[in-house]
């Protein structure tokens, strides 16, 4: 790293960046962050967004030269399956993608690396430089509380997980995963949203896209697909989450949350699902599991499991992504007829919403995240989704108040940031 390259804040970074077109600043985990920009080419809802990935992507580059970077919506599932969904309905791009040919990384150690082609390494000192000159608002608290659910919401919602109930006592599902959505009015900084998001409450997978005056604001904890360059060809990893606690409670939450077997088998359900979706891609012998932990999750404790592959040399990590897509932890157990499940009770489509939001680099490697606590954003106001996966002994009242925990982070950041 060159040491005469100043060291802003990610603040003052992400503010600074925020007017430049195709930004997007996307958490990768124990990686750091990477914010990139300059979209080449803008793809929404193409026909097939494997293709068009494939299509943006140059091959033989290195994950520092660029890439594409987008969000791959719940809908679009239908490209890889014969899947039923509730149509699109224009209020949001279900398929959005765009090249970056420049950005900066947060490498561990606090300090930004300028990544990108020649002309793009160039472009990020300059911003560098710019958001050092610049003084910045720090990232505020999240001091309001989340917006109140609509009326009739909770009767409604708990209506839909009998109903699932009864899809699994006669056999149909195992699991099934519901969710509801919520407005909130009005323009508002979404930047600040997303910094006072990563201050208070932080996500290993969170993001935030701006995609003209429209924005994709993530505070996801979950990895989907990541795929990694190895010795003998592409490693693939998924982390699938399941089971959630107030972290509030303590170890209390945490512990039970460990010994639940309800939880459990909520989980073993999914990893097996993820499993055999690997296995369609992966070399023979190669799919493994490892334990099943409890992880706190900013104002939650979750449980996730790690499941491993190797690919077959004939496929790629867009294959990977299509093979799981869309991801198991959201969807349901069997996956197809739990869409069919999804798409009868739940009112409307899901758009971005537990679809991926990912960034695929040059050199055949991929980071991707499934898209929860994540909200789109307009000049009119926003809107975001919860859920919870319904199993044979779920209780409806428990899962709904399941779901509004879930999103009370994120519904008090789009609170707060409303433009007054």
């Amino acid at each position: 790293m060159d040491p005469t390259l100043p060291h802003p804040s990610v603040e003052a970074v992400v503010q600074t960046a925020s007017a430049l077109p195709g930004l997007a600043a996307t958490e990768l985990g124990a990686e750091g962050l990477l914010v990139t920009w300059g979209p080449q080419t803008l793809v929404t809802d193409p026909a097939d967004w494997r293709a068009t990935i494939r299509g943006m992507l140059c091959p033989g580059g290195s994950a520092s030269s660029g890439g594409v970077v987008g969000w791959i919506g719940y809908e679009a599932g239908c490209v890889v399956e014969r899947q039923a969904v509730h149509p699109p309905d224009g209020s949001f791009p279900t398929v959005a993608l765009w090249r970056w040919s420049a950005g900066l990384r947060l490498l561990p150690n606090g300090e930004w690396e300028p990544i990108g082609s020649g002309a793009g390494r160039e472009e990020a000192r300059q911003l560098l430089a710019r958001a050092s000159s610049h003084e910045h608002l720090p990232a505020g608290r999240l001091d309001v509380e989340a917006p109140a659910p609509p009326t009739g919401q909770a009767s409604a919602y708990r209506s839909a997980v009998r109903a699932a109930l009864d899809h699994i006592t006669r056999g149909d599902v195992y699991q099934v995963c519901l969710a509801w959505a919520q407005d909130v009015a009005g323009p508002m900084d979404a930047v600040g949203a997303w910094l006072a998001l990563r201050r208070n409450n932080p996500a290993e997978r969170g993001a935030l896209l701006r995609l003209g005056d429209r924005w994709l604001l993530s505070n996801s904890p979950e990895t989907f697909v990541d795929v990694r360059l190895a010795p003998d060809g592409l490693e693939v990893v998924s982390l699938p989450i399941k089971g959630t606690a107030p972290a509030a409670s303590g170890e209390v939450a945490r512990r039970w949350l460990l010994e639940s077997e309800k939880e459990r088998a909520e989980l073993t359900m999914i990893v097996d699902l993820v499993r055999n979706d690997l296995g369609r891609v992966a070399r023979p012998g190669t799919v493994h599991t490892g334990e099943r932990t409890v992880r706190r999750c900013g104002d939650l404790w979750h449980a996730e499991q790690r499941v491993s592959a190797r690919l077959r040399p004939d496929c790629d990590a867009v294959d990977a992504i299509a093979a799981a897509f869309p991801p198991g932890s959201v969807t349901g157990a069997p996956k197809v007829r739990a869409m069919q499940v999804i798409r009868d009770l739940e009112p409307g489509p899901r758009g971005p919403y537990t679809g991926a939001l990912g960034i695929w680099f040059d050199d055949g490697s991929a980071r991707t995240s499934v898209l929860i606590r994540a909200a789109q954003l307009a000049p009119e106001g926003a809107r975001y989704h919860v859920g919870a996966g319904i199993v044979a002994d779920s209780d409806p009242d428990h899962e709904w108040r399941e779901t509004c925990a879930k999103g009370n982070a994120l519904g008090a950041a789009l609170a707060r940031a409303v433009l007054r």
